[in-house]
Parts: structure tokens; C-alpha cells; sequence
């Protein structure tokens, strides 16, 4: 019986403890003031992965309907947002290079277009050559 009420107070401190710490980090850790895309219901850690290698079309095609056209779907650690329909992908192609580093996440298409092109030039070069895409 001591064993049970040990195991129950050990688990009741933590699980205060947590609930304590939820608390202070939302009152002391300002949010962004940025709305942000709505997320893909999926398991912690492994689930958006399992759900994207399963078949990222038919993942997307459930997801639209439901998310509308700019969702995140997290892979392990990394958000990966998506950008579906015209409406929306000028966003991507115009967003500011501090809201939206194309050279940080496209970096492996240089090899794809070669150097001095797209993804391997500098913001405002890049945005010239985007212009092209746009109009």
C-alpha cells in the first residue's frame, strides 16, 4: 500500500509540475502575432511523416478540403507549409526574404537549375528571376 501512494504522489508531482510549467511559459513567452497556416492532424513526432510516405498526393488531396489552401504538415522537426492553388503561390514567389528563406529551403534544386540560376543567386536576383514565373 506505502509502494501505491508513493507511485500516485510521484506521478501527481509531475504531472503538476507540468501543468505549472504550461502556465508560466504561456504568461512569460510572448506568441507571435502572426496568424499561422492550420496544422495537419497527425501523431506527435512520426505521424505527419507516416501520413506524407503513405502518399503525399492523396495526403494532400484529404487536407485541402478540410485546411482550405496554405496548411503545415510537420515532418519530425521541420513544418513544411504548403502553398496549393494560384490564389496563394504568389505568396511564396513575392514573401520577403526574412518571412519566407526560398534559398534556405531550395538549396538542393541548385544542382536541378546549376549555379548563378534561381535558388543560387542573392534576393533581389531571385526575385527578378521570379518575376518571370509571376507575370
Amino acid at each position: 500500500m506505502d509502494v501505491d501512494n508513493k507511485f500516485f504522489n510521484v506521478a501527481l508531482l509531475i504531472v503538476a509540475t507540468l501543468v505549472v510549467a504550461k502556465l508560466i511559459s504561456a504568461l512569460l513567452i510572448p506568441r507571435s502575432r502572426k496568424r499561422l497556416p492550420p496544422t495537419v492532424k497527425a501523431f506527435p513526432v512520426m505521424g505527419g511523416l507516416i501520413r506524407f510516405l503513405k502518399g503525399p498526393v492523396v495526403m494532400l488531396r484529404e487536407e485541402y478540403p478540410k485546411l482550405g489552401s496554405v496548411f503545415t504538415l510537420n515532418l519530425l522537426n521541420k513544418n513544411i507549409t504548403f502553398f496549393i492553388g494560384p490564389e496563394v503561390s504568389s505568396h511564396f514567389f513575392k514573401a520577403a526574404e526574412a518571412d519566407l528563406s526560398q534559398q534556405e529551403v531550395y538549396q538542393f534544386n541548385v544542382p536541378t537549375f546549376g549555379p548563378g540560376v534561381v535558388f543560387d543567386v542573392d534576393y533581389s536576383v531571385r526575385q527578378e528571376q521570379f518575376r518571370f514565373f509571376t507575370e
